[in-house]
């Protein structure tokens, strides 16, 4: 999932980075108090409205929202959609397709990738019906849309409204984070791959610590206005770099029986773990919906979420299969350190490995933002009012760089953490939490549809979910324990 800027311009929304979605604006969800007596009184607890309308809406993703007076037309919402899913999971593709099979990759990515779509929409249609049915002022974000669908549930939902509030904090916090890892270890691996090429050797763990300054630096910018210019130098690079790998990688391209066909049983949960990484970007739909001058053409038939995700799975494909086909089981878990490897003479395509990184180190601070908003709220929240907050928060985010840092450290296996970061956390807001919002919302309708086809739908992504988590995470731990012990050996 890609996690790049939108150019910040005076007046247009702003898209942020990072792999988790927060409103900035402390949106109120007002209802009409008039108009909804009676029976919604029996259903909404008073005290957990009050709480909405003064609670920021976070969303479960890895984008900030600026809401803007600005409303985008279709091209400008379709950019902005492309640009928040296209990333550093587009670069780990070639990873993935090595872990699954040059012939079975393909097939199950389209399979997540249209699981996903269909997610999005779910997620669209409940926030928009618990807009119209609450009368709420704001469309809820993701978070909320999670929240306010068990709490206008059935009974057995709603007892466990504040669980799932704090689910979805917690798994956004933990995707945020774990991106900000990989983006640490990204960063540090592409240096270390440029002195590698020009002779000098240093282990991968001290660039980190030589990343650690500038990357503190940028992250104790807590003025978003700051971070804006440095988020449109990364989308140039990026977007420049990305097309330089599509030159490198389709150049004397291999027969395809000399690859594996299908990946062994092992490995399969680390090519799910990376594609689902690349694909969880859902959170982004529901404020660029909402920005849209003309919001039917977001989820018409030709409308933005379907064409953009027919581009989306297309590069995840392309990417993924001419990547593991130019390089085979030599693949990294990011195409651009290969890069260096195939053409170690070629001062271009050292310049493309330092661009790219230097896009993603670009994006640690916006990906961070999101993560420090939601944790410092609630510390603010239980501990507060402070007599000099920006201290407390400055401390907050020095403590959480350092985390970030000490565990790239610990596991400097890109390819392994973003199967990890997948597995952990991108499972649960891609593929289990829209499916329980829409049983929540469509169980207190009655509405599955003829022989209960949405209701199997949902409890087969649920399932999806929940076996991706567990066989993820322990392919996960268990190659990254391997890979230590290797090291140890070595």
């Amino acid at each position: 999932m890609n996690h790049d800027q939108n150019n910040a311009v005076e007046g247009q929304p702003m898209l942020l980075q990072p792999e988790a979605m927060i409103e900035i604006k402390k949106s109120k969800f007002h209802i009409d108090q008039k108009k909804e007596r009676g029976d919604p009184a029996k259903i909404y607890q008073s005290d957990t409205i009050t709480k909405l309308r003064k609670k920021p809406a976070h969303f479960g993703q890895s984008h900030a929202f600026i809401p803007s007076k600005h409303q985008t037309s279709y091209v400008e919402t379709m950019m902005h959609f492309l640009k928040g899913n296209i990333g550093s999971g587009l670069l780990a593709m070639g990873d993935a397709f090595r872990h699954g099979g040059i012939l079975l990759a393909p097939p199950i990515t389209v399979f997540v990738g249209l699981i996903s779509l269909y997610n999005q929409h779910m997620l669209v249609r409940n926030s928009l019906k618990l807009h119209s049915k609450l009368k709420l002022d704001e469309y809820p974000g993701f978070s909320d849309t999670m929240e306010l669908s068990f709490l206008t549930g059935p009974r057995q939902f709603q007892r466990f409204t504040d669980t799932i509030r704090r689910l979805v904090k917690m798994f956004v916090i933990i995707t945020q984070l774990g991106f900000c890892c990989v983006y640490f270890v990204f960063v540090s691996e592409s240096s270390h791959q440029i002195c590698l090429a020009l002779g000098y050797k240093y282990k991968v763990e001290y660039h980190m610590a030589m990343w650690l300054a500038p990357i503190l630096a940028t992250a104790l910018i807590r003025n978003l206005k700051y971070i804006a210019p440095i988020s449109a130098l990364a989308n140039l690079i990026m977007g420049l770099g990305i097309a330089a790998i599509y030159y490198y990688i389709l150049q004397d391209l291999p027969e395809i029986s000399s690859r594996q066909y299908v990946g062994n049983v092992q490995q399969i949960p680390l090519f799910f773990g990376t594609i689902i990484f690349a694909f969880e970007g859902i959170a982004l739909v529901l404020p660029l919906q909402r920005e849209m001058k003309k919001k039917k053409n977001f989820t018409s038939p030709w409308g933005v979420l379907n064409v953009g995700s027919f581009f989306i799975i297309f590069f995840m494909l392309s990417m993924g299969f001419f990547g593991y086909l130019k390089f085979g089981d030599a693949v990294k878990g990011s195409i651009t350190l290969n890069l260096s490897d195939a053409n170690s003479e070629d001062r271009l395509a050292l310049v493309v490995i330092g661009a790219i990184g230097f896009g993603i180190l670009c994006t640690y601070s916006l990906q961070f933002y999101v993560p420090v908003a939601i944790i410092w709220a609630e510390i603010e929240e239980a501990f507060g009012p402070f007599k000099h907050p920006g201290y407390g928060e400055s401390i907050l985010r020095v403590a959480l760089v350092f985390i970030t840092f000490i565990l790239a450290e610990v596991i400097p296996k890109l390819g392994l953490f973003i199967s990890l970061v997948g597995a952990v956390s991108s499972t649960g807001l891609a593929l289990i939490f829209p499916p329980l919002s829409d049983i929540a919302v469509r169980k207190k309708e009655g509405d599955f549809g003829v022989c209960n086809w949405r209701l199997m739908m949902d409890i087969l992504t649920i399932i999806l979910g929940l076996i991706g988590f567990t066989t993820g995470t322990y392919a996960s731990v268990h190659e990254i324990m391997k890979a230590f012990a290797s090291d140890v050996d070595s």
